[in-house]
């Protein structure tokens, strides 16, 4: 997959950016705050996710006041298409998407368009919450497996349901019929989303464990573990390809077990809402043990990881966005991550283009008070 044609105006401070990307190298240089993570997140919004930086949609639009416009063009495995994303001011700001000039739904174009983007704010995957590893994992899981936004956001719907039951703290006996409902919604939806999570981390420790080592230089060694509320801590080795009646039994007779201690707590304490990705390195919690070179090397390798698995069930690879990371790894490093993604359009932002490793071939890009030229040679 390649941009062929990008502009963007009124995306927070860039104004009648137009450019034609390289298909395989691009360096986006300026100095702090003139906007290179900005046209990064431009592209990422075509994707139809949420922003990468976790802003408001509202604070995507100008600074100045005004209608906010990003459209590309991009080639895909089987021909060239377009995506185009509008936003209007408002109490509510209105955002419409077009994919080949129809209107379209956001989650549409993540079926779409994809990206593969890594910034500073990703080390929250090794030492953040399991809330961001989880997200991870269902974002990466749905790139190959379209139905999986579908199934968590169902999840997360009847979730809510029933948590709106158990916070009335009734008699458990009054509760049962109104938890029933949503308790075989819950067996069966979350079921299905481990499954998934589980293929999906086989695959992640396949690749992301020998690119570690060659990140790290053989120094030391990760592992990763499901660890699954209702499966076990390595259900990665446990669950099967698809999801079974045993497996939907196993995860309902789980909620029935915890049901009394969920309406006294008032939320549910068990199912997939409280899985997570367990990352360890030489056998000790990356987490609590882990230098911030070794995480940051983690986190690099899990988003590489993503793009390189991507690439393979695809048959195509993705647009990497790499946000401010180049040039805080030394040359050797740098040199990994360059063999990983030569077969992919990349953008690169920095501030010191002396301290990247670029290509011989590529284009380089001046952005300043949100415009966006060619840099002198």
């Amino acid at each position: 997959m390649r941009l062929t044609a990008l502009s963007a105006d009124g995306f927070k401070n860039l104004e009648s950016v137009s450019l034609i990307p390289d298909p395989s190298y691009n360096l986006i240089l300026g100095e702090n705050a003139q906007g290179k993570t900005n046209l990064l997140e431009a592209i990422w919004a075509l994707t139809g996710c949420r922003s990468f930086r976790g802003t408001r949609e509202r604070d995507h639009l100008p600074f100045s006041g005004g209608n906010l416009q990003v459209e590309a063009k991009f080639q895909d495995a089987r021909r060239e298409q377009s995506v185009r994303l509008c936003m209007v001011p408002g109490s509510v700001p209105e955002k419409k998407f077009w994919c080949n000039d129809i209107p379209q739904k956001s989650s549409a174009l993540f079926s779409v368009f994809h990206c593969v983007a890594f910034t500073p704010d990703d080390l929250s995957l090794v030492d953040g919450g399991p809330e961001r590893r989880r997200t991870f994992l269902d974002m990466c899981s749905a790139q190959l497996h379209a139905p999986m936004l579908g199934l968590v956001r169902r999840y997360q719907l009847a979730l809510q349901q029933r948590n709106a039951v158990l916070k009335q703290h009734l008699p458990e006996s009054q509760a049962e019929g109104l938890l029933l409902v949503w308790d075989k919604q819950l067996e069966q939806l979350g079921t299905e989303i481990a499954v998934q999570r589980s293929i999906y981390v086989r695959r992640l420790a396949e690749v992301c464990v020998p690119l570690y080592a060659r990140i790290a230089r053989g120094r030391e060694t990760i592992s990763l573990h499901y660890q699954s509320s209702v499966f076990g801590r390595d259900a990665q080795e446990t669950l099967p390809e698809q999801a079974t009646p045993g497996l939907v039994r196993q995860y309902g007779e789980k909620m029935r077990q915890s049901r009394a201690s969920d309406l006294q707590l008032g939320h549910t304490g068990s199912g997939a809402h409280r899985d997570d990705l367990f990352l360890a390195i030489d056998g000790k919690p990356a987490k609590e043990f882990g230098s911030q070179g070794q995480k940051k090397s983690l986190a690099l390798s899990l988003k590489l990881a993503q793009a390189e698995i991507y690439s393979k069930r695809r048959k195509e690879s993705p647009v990497v966005l790499l946000d401010d990371v180049m040039g805080e790894l030394d040359e050797a490093r740098q040199a990994v991550v360059s063999t990983i993604v030569r077969e992919m359009q990349v953008f690169v932002t920095t501030c010191h283009p002396e301290s990247v490793l670029s290509p011989k071939t590529g284009r380089r890009f001046l952005l300043k008070d949100g415009r966006l030229m060619d840099e002198p040679s």
